[in-house]
């Protein structure tokens, strides 16, 4: 399970926010979580992110996750050295290339940092179901760790095609947008939650191949919950396409 930090940590420099924030990761770390999901397209999400790790004691089970979104190719180590700087940390777990922003530079530049072992590494971001055709050329034909897309249980086209590629080339699978900006909730508050029976299969998704888990039927003891893949992360509190800035 990972933590997004779009919108909900570009509170600036309010104290009183960043606290908050901050009590948001220590909550987060407590329950077992490990991802921290960002990218220099969040406003002050970076150093918020950076304060709150500072004020934690730098939690050993961090995985930090970050983006480069830059249109230049050239500058785009400048962008991550900077990142790296706001964050503390010695080196990102997962660099990826923001909505294919000048994905072609910007691989190579992650893929040079991955063999110099300053990145553990590699992926590329869409969201809303935007440019999948692209995202499947990519996949197919570059060697990528990871790749953030949006699925949910009504945004499934990357059930067609895109998951079975990851699934194929090994490619872990962070999701974005899980409950629509949180519209999925809203319209299912209340509703009691349904039984599964045995044959229900969940398709977990993680940094290797994904793994197919049956979940066993409440009278069998087991859980009906919703459970989590090793590489799934919230990200994206509301639209991008109407709240981005323009990449510089």
């Amino acid at each position: 399970m990972g933590l997004g930090t779009w919108i909900t940590f570009n509170v600036g420099d309010d104290d009183e926010l960043r606290d908050e924030c901050a009590a948001v990761m220590d909550a987060f770390f407590r329950a077992g979580g490990g991802m921290i999901d960002s990218s220099p397209m969040y406003g002050s999400s970076q150093p918020v992110i950076g304060y709150g790790l500072r004020k934690l004691g730098q939690p050993k089970s961090l995985f930090s996750a970050d983006k480069v979104w830059i249109s230049s190719g050239s500058r785009g180590p400048s962008q991550i050295e900077e990142s790296r700087s706001l964050w503390g940390v010695p080196r990102f777990d997962l660099l990826q290339v923001h909505n294919l922003l000048s994905w072609e530079e910007h691989l190579q530049t992650l893929s040079a940092m991955k063999a110099a072992g300053q990145l553990r590494y590699v992926g590329i971001t869409t969201s809303e179901g935007r440019r999948h055709d692209l995202l499947e050329t990519i996949m197919a034909s570059r060697p990528l760790d990871f790749v953030q897309l949006t699925y949910n249980i009504v945004d499934r086209e990357v059930e067609d095609r895109i998951l079975p590629l990851a699934a194929d080339r090994g490619i872990g699978v962070i999701v974005n947008r899980p409950f629509q900006q949180g519209v999925l909730l809203r319209r299912l508050a209340g509703q009691p939650l349904p039984r599964l029976g045995r044959g229900h299969r969940r398709l977990q998704l993680g940094a290797g191949r994904p793994e197919i888990h049956h979940l066993p039927s409440r009278r069998h003891g087991g859980h009906t919950g919703d459970q989590p893949g090793r590489a799934c992360a919230g990200e994206h509190g509301r639209d991008e396409r109407d709240r981005c800035p323009t990449p510089r």
